[in-house]
């Protein structure tokens, strides 16, 4: 029969995989000849050019430098239709010959040229904001930040290295305050591209990273810590703002996004993104496709039952959620209540003021072996191991990114990696591979700008259109 992709390079993947299933039933003709026909009709003729223009620009992303040939190959398109499209974007400044391939010097035939993207021929913008902090970044096409700018809630004093000016204007936003806070958020946005020199017309979008439940169609968070953001129309407001289209995403979501774009390696299909946070959340990539679930809300690991028994979620209401058990907000929690009860501790010489008590310092202590640290961060681990191990048997991803703080110290990693390990089923514990990300205050921030760079660079989505 042949593979399905060489009739119809367009089909959707999860189209394909119908087709395949029914191949051996003797209808694979006329279901492909059903979706052929429908496909193409009216103005799905112009739908088929762009999918195959977006087709053809996330291989260039992922597999360049590339050879004109090789991407035909691989997307079973015709190598005229390579060339056009090829075409169109050298013209565009998008793409550039970078080599040669396939023969060495003296040898006979024709070297097929390799092409890649201009890295700076298009810039997008990425914000998180989240219960720590707010960061902002500017990265080219491959996720490269040529500006950036970061100030903690409540350290105020601690932010990035930046001019008084826009020192001043993060100061003055307020997590309590939309309307006003996303003014100066899009002052601030104007600034840094102002201030690297960048010029407006090479922006092509900017996405907003919120911890939370998002409806993405509106751009609108329904659910999250953030109660003055609740059900507004964040990314229509930014995006009026600023005069881009803007995007509104999850921020666990968008720093699983972060990595698949930005890897510097080769992914499997299937992995799974653990971001332990103030909150804790697992997306999962599953046939190189992120899982949305029916309401947009898969991955949410934090709410995870984990101890029947357990304590009130403050997030949610329900009882023993993982996260209220074993999140860096849990963790500051039960330490404040046992400093509270009088158990001694060196994190009070390390932070006098238990309203700025957070894991850093908890973190610290436990490095400098304190007993109450260890023993409040040890069983953290032991929940969110045994977590990571459900997951794992549930959806046997072939890789695990974990991201958090904690995992700043090397035995935290090797007890999490130990608990996990003693929870999977038997057949898994050596097919999956546990790889730790390296802290980073722009992770989310560069990963809100992948998700600009999937919309709007390789899917060619454009301006969204708020009503």
């Amino acid at each position: 029969m042949g593979n399905p992709a060489a009739y119809t390079p367009f089909l959707d993947r999860f189209v394909l995989e119908r087709i395949c299933r029914r191949t051996d039933s003797g209808g694979f003709h006329q279901l492909l000849g059903r979706y052929i026909m429908g496909s193409l009709k009216g103005s799905n003729l112009t739908n088929v050019k762009r999918q195959n223009e977006s087709a053809i620009r996330d291989v260039i992303y992922r597999y360049g430098p590339i050879s004109r040939s090789e991407i035909a190959q691989m997307l079973s398109l015709t190598p005229p239709t390579i060339t056009t499209n090829i075409a169109r974007m050298m013209e565009q400044g998008l793409v550039y010959e970078c080599g040669r391939l396939g023969a060495e010097a003296g040898a006979l035939g024709r070297r097929r040229v390799k092409i890649d993207f201009v890295a700076d021929a298009a810039f997008f913008v990425g914000v998180e904001m989240n219960p720590y902090q707010i960061a902002i970044c500017i990265t080219n096409l491959r996720g490269v930040m040529t500006a950036e700018a970061r100030i903690p809630w409540k350290r105020r004093e601690d932010g990035f290295v930046l001019s008084e000016e826009l020192k001043e204007l993060l100061r003055r936003i307020d997590g309590n305050d939309y309307r006003g806070s996303l003014e100066l958020l899009a002052q601030v946005i104007l600034n840094l591209m102002t201030v690297s020199g960048i010029d407006k017309k090479q922006v092509l979008g900017c996405a907003m990273a919120l911890p939370g439940l998002i409806e993405r169609k509106t751009g609108t968070l329904k659910k999250s810590t953030l109660e003055a953001w609740n059900d507004r129309p964040i990314a229509r407001d930014l995006s009026r703002l600023l005069d881009l289209p803007v995007l509104l995403e999850n921020n666990a979501r968008a720093r699983a996004m972060g990595q698949k774009l930005f890897y510097q390696g080769e992914l499997p299909e299937d992995f799974a993104y653990y971001l332990i946070s103030y909150g804790i959340a697992c997306p999962l990539y599953i046939g190189s496709r992120i899982l949305d679930g029916g309401q947009q809300g898969a991955g949410e690991a934090g709410h995870m039952v984990a101890d029947l028994n357990g304590p009130r979620c403050e997030t949610c209401g329900n009882a023993g959620c993982l996260e209220e058990l074993a999140s860096e907000r849990a963790i500051v929690k039960t330490v404040t209540r046992l400093m509270e009860s009088g158990r001694d501790t060196m994190i009070r010489e390390i932070c006098p003021d238990l309203d700025f008590l957070s894991s850093r310092e908890i973190l610290l202590a436990q490095e400098c072996g304190d007993e109450l640290a260890q023993k409040v961060i040890d069983q953290a681990l032991l929940y969110l191991g045994a977590a990571l191990a459900n997951i794992i048997n549930l959806m046997n991803p072939s890789l695990v990114f974990v991201d958090s703080y904690l995992m700043k110290l090397m035995k935290n990693r090797r007890r999490l990696v130990e608990d996990t390990r003693a929870h999977i089923f038997g057949l898994y514990n050596d097919e999956v591979e546990i790889e730790f990300v390296e802290f980073d205050h722009f992770t989310g921030a560069k990963g809100a700008a992948a998700a600009a760079i999937e919309r709007y660079f390789i899917n060619g989505e454009g301006a969204q259109t708020f009503g």
